[in-house]
């Protein structure tokens, strides 16, 4: 099995480099390949500073997508399940916006996906794959380590993110986050 990983950029115009500024690590990604079996293949296209591959030989695409990415994350899956392949989405804007974005992808993750990466990945080895993942609860970030080896061969700068908290303890209904 083969699970590309993607970061959308805000848009694209063809053949044209993204801006400088963009070139920090996504740490969710890292995240996740962290969560990934050893057994399971895994590459990662960061559409802000390469192109995408959308011949690669994978099984499931995995997109970030936070609202200003969300029409270039459409635009992406579209292009993967036009090929034939699965797509999950998951990030700020499908927590918020499940349904919508339920057009565009076949699974999406509702809130934090670490307690759900698992269980995901086993049904889609199942041929089981849920339309919504969903959690309401914060995960423990004890014991998840990054793996910063899906980030070989990108040239981003020369800043290790870290991570020690995620959000904020208080409900309060004005605020996404």
């Amino acid at each position: 099995m083969k699970i590309t990983f993607i970061m959308p950029a805000v848009g694209k115009r063809n053949k044209k480099k993204y801006i400088k500024t963009w070139q920090m690590e996504p740490l969710a990604i890292a995240q996740l390949a962290g969560l990934t079996p050893k057994n399971i293949e895994m590459e990662f296209f960061d559409d802000r500073i390469e192109e995408i591959d959308y011949n690669s030989k994978t099984d499931l695409i995995a997109i970030n997508v936070e609202t200003y990415t969300a029409k270039r994350a459409y635009d992406i899956a579209r292009e993967f399940r036009q090929r034939g392949r699965k797509v999950i989405m998951g990030g700020f804007h499908p927590t918020l916006y499940a349904n919508e974005v339920l057009d565009y992808a076949d699974a999406v993750v509702v809130g934090e996906a670490e307690e759900l990466w698992a269980k995901i990945l086993l049904d889609f080895q199942n041929n089981n794959l849920q339309k919504i993942y969903r959690t309401n609860k914060r995960p423990s970030l004890e014991n998840i380590y990054p793996n910063r080896e899906i980030y070989k061969n990108k040239n981003y700068l020369k800043v290790g993110l870290v991570e020690i908290g995620r959000g904020c303890k208080f409900n309060c209904d004005f605020c996404s986050i």
